[in-house]
């Protein structure tokens, strides 16, 4: 009873249960820890007391766990505003065991609440009086040993700015910005070291002069960190007081690309105007950004007209492609659309045999596409069938096979050419990751339930079912999968499962993948096993006794520290068998980033098997749900299918917490900060700091927040939402209204960002597995569909 309520996230009923227990055999309640059980619980109530009094009752023990319920206390203190109180619970703490996990964790903590107390000197001496640690060598890589370090020294720069010695924090965070492991890509850190020495620099007694250099090391941090209002601080440093140096034009050019990215493109423009006419090496970009810029604008005449001077200018150059391309799109825009098809037509002409000529061609067809000259349109794409240089995700405006394909198929169904358009769709392959593939599976159904078509699909059914009954097991396969794409009847489907079943069962790749993957036998005793005492191995003692109450979260580290304990390095790889089960482990405490580690090799199933048959045990580590109630919090009560948070969660951050990406997105779900402040405006938190995108509840509160407002603006269009999230909505809204359309099949070929393009395609193809795997409570249906089919 107890289990299941907590298993069903029904902590009330958990509570009522544990306290049965108390009261009526107060001996076993102790023995078992599930006092501390019980003070996990209320703290998801948001019972506060009533967690202090059950995780009191641990402390006051010698219990296994009272290392983590000292660290549970010091955090509900810290809640509370009372800082003194936290600290007493974190003396305590480390003082009980130095080897502890929570210890570990207490160190760092216990010097911020001192810095928090406004007592630098004593956060000095805790950070000083720890454990010793290696310098960190300049342009070091990235690591969690590295990342460690660089936070405690980051945490000592500001705890002496704090204190008043100037020199001190100065020289810590110099060697902080010096030690940067990516100077392209600026970390955390490297932001907090750029923001202390400008506080330094702030007051007049410890200002420092600084060199052209070194406002545009700062103004570098900071614009790659989207603090667009400080880098320019630093490049107007440079522009009004190094009027000679080499960074100056490049300086104003930064500056109106930060105004671009904060869409200011009126601001934008005078800035890209001004370079054109200085450093040569600055100039070209700044007549390319102007004339995006004027196309933002909407003042598609001074648009066209820069491109044409780049053209005229720096015929040579490698982005002279792009110039030529995007008049194209200004054309368009602009409502010229014959013009834009004369100016596609004499790029293909200028560059025949190349690269731009495929995208040319391509542009040439979204035109038709967007007018429904349907036959225009396919005598468009059949000139790029077999060209290898469509460019892909890599080039902007660039496409795949698999897009041409299925924009071939459905000219050839618009046509009414039924069986080339089915034929068509067949030839484009479905699978996990198969986004044309899903699309296409969705036309052919589509075409069944058709009047017009029915007799044509139901032929080629026909044909497909009596294939399928051969006796070639590949060619069997791949009919019935075939015909499994033109049908919806249940009794058809079952009897095409079940060939595919005998399929599956005769080949040793296929049948791993749907046979039942048992928990393996060391696994299954870890699991079920009641906790026995190790004098040997602490970790271990207290890994049994959180697993036994099912606490995967803190069980999983503990577990994982007892495993490596007697490794001689890091280095040294784990046994297949203890890896497998600390990856369970992970999986079931909402770490579905360190469990994917070990099952990183499941995601190359074979492409064309049928995701419904996948056993459940993978398609949930393939396909995981962890932050389950978060997402029900969060997500639902928006209208927001948590479903798709997940398919956006799986692509961005492969459900890692704290990662950042490489555009300085934070978190789960990759918010930059100028959407994060956005959506933290639009949640009335004023008091928001970028560092909160780390912790999960925050990144998917903010998520569930954001993708409500895209779907505003993009109702029920999933996949516009996707590309929206990643490309920005005034983009998405550009490219569909360049589609005229509200079809994927139409819209979709025409988001010009080969990356937003590629990620909405993943993202959608994440959500297509996620509808077919749970349900809209993220709870698992694989079991009862297979069910039907077994």
């Amino acid at each position: 009873m107890l289990r299941q309520a907590l298993k069903a996230g029904d902590y009330g009923s958990a509570v009522r249960e544990l306290r049965s227990i108390e009261a009526a055999r107060p001996e076993v309640f102790a023995a078992n820890d599930l006092d501390y059980l019980l003070g996990r619980t209320l703290e998801k109530l948001g019972d506060s007391a009533g967690a202090i009094e059950s995780f009191e009752s641990v402390r006051s023990r010698n219990s296994a766990l009272k290392d983590h319920a000292l660290w549970h206390l010091s955090a509900l203190a810290r809640s509370s505003g009372n800082l003194y109180l936290e600290r007493l619970y974190l003396n305590e703490l480390m003082s009980f065991e130095v080897d502890s996990l929570a210890a570990q964790a207490a160190r760092t903590r216990l010097a911020e609440s001192f810095l928090e107390s406004r007592d630098p000197e004593e956060a000095i001496r805790r950070i000083e009086s720890g454990p010793s640690q290696d310098p960190v060598p300049a342009n070091s890589k990235s690591g969690p040993n590295i990342d460690r370090e660089r936070k405690r020294l980051a945490l000592l720069a500001h705890s002496y700015l704090l204190a008043g010695n100037t020199a001190e924090a100065l020289n810590r965070f110099n060697a902080l910005l010096s030690s940067t492991p990516n100077t392209e890509q600026p970390d955390d850190i490297a932001l907090a070291a750029v923001r202390g020495l400008d506080a330094i620099d702030s007051v007049p007694s410890t200002a420092a002069v600084l060199t052209d250099d070194e406002h545009f090391r700062r103004a570098s941090v900071y614009h790659f960190n989207r603090d667009f209002e400080n880098a320019r601080t630093h490049y107007s440093a440079i522009v009004d007081q190094f009027d000679s140096s080499p960074l100056a034009s490049q300086s104003a050019f930064q500056i109106g690309r930060t105004f671009a990215q904060e869409g200011n493109f009126v601001d934008a423009v005078k800035w890209f105007e001004r370079e054109q006419a200085g450093d040569p090496a600055v100039a070209k970009d700044a007549l390319l950004q102007a004339a995006s810029a004027y196309a933002r604008l909407r003042k598609y005449h001074e648009s066209i007209v820069r491109y044409q001077s780049f053209i005229q200018n720096y015929p040579n150059d490698e982005s002279i492609d792009r110039a030529y391309l995007n008049i194209v799109d200004v054309l368009r825009d602009e409502g010229e659309e014959t013009a834009a098809i004369q100016q596609a037509q004499k790029i293909q002409e200028t560059f025949r045999g190349k690269q731009t000529e495929a995208l040319a061609i391509f542009s040439e067809a979204r035109i038709y596409f967007a007018r429904s000259e349907w036959q225009d349109a396919l005598a468009a794409l059949e000139k790029l069938a077999g060209r290898n240089d469509l460019g892909g995700a890599t080039v902007p405006g660039g496409t795949t096979a698999a897009e041409v394909a299925c924009m071939r198929a459905y000219a050839f169904e618009q046509l009414g050419r039924f069986a080339e358009a089915i034929g068509a769709y067949l030839s484009i392959p479905d699978g996990m990751n198969e986004y044309y593939g899903g699309l296409a599976t969705a036309r052919l159904k589509s075409l069944a339930a058709q009047p017009a078509s029915k007799p044509v699909v139901d032929t080629k059914l026909d044909e497909l079912i009596a294939a399928s009954r051969g006796s070639d097991p590949i060619a069997q396969r791949r009919a019935a999968l075939d015909a499994l794409r033109l049908t919806s009847s249940e009794e058809t489907r079952r009897s095409l499962f079940t060939t595919l079943a005998h399929s599956y069962a005769r080949s040793p790749e296929y049948n791993k993948w749907v046979k039942a993957a048992p928990l393996d036998a060391a696994t299954r005793e870890i699991l079920t096993k009641p906790p026995q005492g190790r004098p040997d191995d602490r970790h271990r003692t207290i890994a049994d006794e959180l697993l036994y109450l099912g606490l995967f979260d803190e069980a999983a580290p503990e577990f994982e520290a007892s495993m490596i304990s007697d490794l001689k390095t890091s280095s040294q790889r784990l046994p297949a068998n203890s890896a497998y089960t600390l990856a369970v482990l992970y999986q079931k405490g909402d770490r579905a980033d360190r469990a994917s580690a070990f099952f990183r090799q499941l995601w190359s199933s074979p492409a064309d098997i049928q995701p419904e048959m996948l056993a459940p045990e993978y398609a949930n580590f393939i396909y995981p749900v962890p932050y389950k109630e978060m997402l029900l919090k969060y997500a639902v009560p928006r209208g927001v299918d948590p479903r798709f948070l997940l398919s956006i969660i799986r692509q961005e951050s492969g459900f890692r917490p704290n990662v950042k990406s490489g555009a300085a997105a934070r978190g789960l779900m990759q918010f930059i900060s100028t959407t994060a402040e956005q959506t933290a405006r639009s949640l009335g938190r004023d008091d928001f700091h970028d560092d909160e995108l780390y912790d999960p509840s925050v990144s998917i509160l903010f998520g569930s927040q954001y993708v409500q407002q895209l779907f505003t603006f993009f109702p029920q269009l999933p996949d516009a939402v996707a590309a929206s999230y990643n490309g920005g909505e005034d983009n998405m809204k550009r490219w569909l209204s360049r589609s005229r359309s509200r079809v994927p099949e139409r819209y979709v070929p025409e988001i010009a960002f080969g990356q937003s393009k590629d990620y909405a395609q993943r993202v959608m193809s994440n959500y297509r597995m996620y509808e077919m795997l749970y349900d809209e409570r993220l709870e698992s249906k694989t079991p009862a569909f297979l069910g039907r089919y077994r």
